[in-house]
């Protein structure tokens, strides 16, 4: 199968959990013997751009003619089987799906986050959960400063999202949407969108260098230092009796962390360390600690620490609340609560059950969350969106028959 993968990757300095899936995602199926061709574009590019295109950015953002021609120029080239469309935003906009659908191609659409919804696309204002754009006019965003705390910028982002939402750019031009979560799905179809073109398909992570033995030695928090990621809530939970605490990362709260450290040394705080590097020392825990106070699409580091037989204490919030078994897998707890945080960690960091939940953690992924599972899930959602785009083009109403998967 001929596939045209199309990806704006996000910059070079922004931890980037999309640039990654995206990356695993061509490699595994060239591996596979699939040709894929790439369009990428790279947001490091801005900044060498000329003061004028700088200018009318945000403009194309929302439409740009030029991204239509140049992709319509190279799908005539290369003719693939079908178009998957990861990130458009900024420099390819969703002028590209109208390119795609002209040329009578079928289109999936990876949906990493809430861009379509929401002006900073994760559906959060000041460190807590926000829905209040879904399925309205963003004119909360623009109020708010939702996007980079500026209204300047905000305003051609919510101008894009009423647009599109308006015009049901999306809905008209895909065939089949992908999402890594039921709640990403549920917040769409809450928005408008039709739930009968959404297929479920969750990360994958690739196999560890190694399976953790034992009961591990110490909590690890692997994340942004910051207070919707739920460090704070972490530091004031934590105290000496639950063990150590291991924090790998960065960012706004990273001196408080170091000071407490300085005073309390059941706590550890290594910076931010490369990928590989972060993988050992979660490893070697007794549990991971994920206690987000925003939502998540996902939970990435979740299946990280299930592939490695580490079971997780997460926040029962957004896709956090799929991905952990309550008292199998780990431990969920209410967002926002010290106390039960505390008391989960000890719960789960109890050496028995570290080991029980682990073993458990370690069987979930290996059926749900490993690349051989990702590529069949892949394979078949291609397959699908095929055979769905030429039935759409047959029907007089443009839909399809079919119900929400899970795959």
């Amino acid at each position: 199968m001929r596939v045209a993968m199309l990806h704006n990757r996000y910059r070079t300095g922004q931890p980037s959990g999309e640039n990654t899936v995206v990356a695993q995602t061509v490699d595994s199926l060239r591996k596979s013997g699939h040709e894929i061709d790439l369009y990428a574009r790279d947001s490091d590019d801005i900044a060498t751009m000329s003061r004028k295109d700088r200018a009318l950015l945000p403009f194309r953002s929302v439409w740009s003619f030029s991204a239509e021609r140049d992709l319509t120029q190279l799908l005539q080239k290369q003719r693939p089987d079908v178009v998957h469309v990861h990130n458009t935003f900024p420099l390819f906009s969703p002028s590209v799906l109208r390119a795609a659908y002209r040329l009578d191609l079928p289109v999936v659409a990876t949906l990493h986050n809430f861009r379509l919804l929401c002006a900073n696309a994760v559906l959060q204002r000041d460190g807590r959960p926000c829905e209040s754009c879904i399925g309205k006019l963003p004119l909360a965003a623009v109020k708010h400063s939702c996007y980079r705390e500026s209204r300047v910028q905000t305003l051609p982002l919510a101008t894009g999202i009423g647009v599109h939402n308006s015009l049901h750019t999306w809905q008209r031009y895909v065939d089949t949407f992908v999402v890594p979560s039921g709640f990403v799905r549920d917040r769409y179809v809450a928005a408008g969108f039709d739930a009968e073109r959404f297929v479920v398909k969750p990360h994958a992570v690739p196999h560890p260098a190694g399976v953790r033995t034992g009961a591990g030695d110490a909590v690890v928090f692997l994340g942004r230092l910051s207070e919707d990621k739920g460090f704070a809530d972490l530091l004031q939970a934590w105290d000496s009796g639950l063990g150590r605490l291991v924090v790998v990362g960065d960012g706004p709260l990273r001196a408080v962390a170091d000071e407490r450290a300085r005073t309390d040394l059941s706590i550890q705080v290594l910076g931010q360390l490369p990928w590989a590097a972060g993988m050992d020392v979660l490893r070697s825990a007794r549990a991971a600690v994920v206690p987000a106070r925003s939502y998540e699409t996902f939970g990435l580091v979740v299946v990280e620490a299930f592939a490695q037989g580490v079971p997780v204490v997460a926040s029962r919030l957004g896709a956090l609340a799929e991905l952990v078994d309550d008292g199998r897998t780990g431990a969920l707890t209410e967002p926002g609560d010290p106390e039960a945080l505390r008391k989960a960690i000890g719960l789960v960091a109890d050496p028995v059950t570290s080991i029980a939940c682990g073993e458990r953690a370690r069987e979930d992924y290996l059926k749900r969350f490993t690349p051989e599972r990702d590529l069949v899930a892949t394979e078949r959602i291609y397959t699908d969106a095929i055979a769905r785009h030429t039935a759409r083009g047959r029907s007089s109403t443009g839909r399809w028959a079919g119900r929400a998967r899970q795959v």
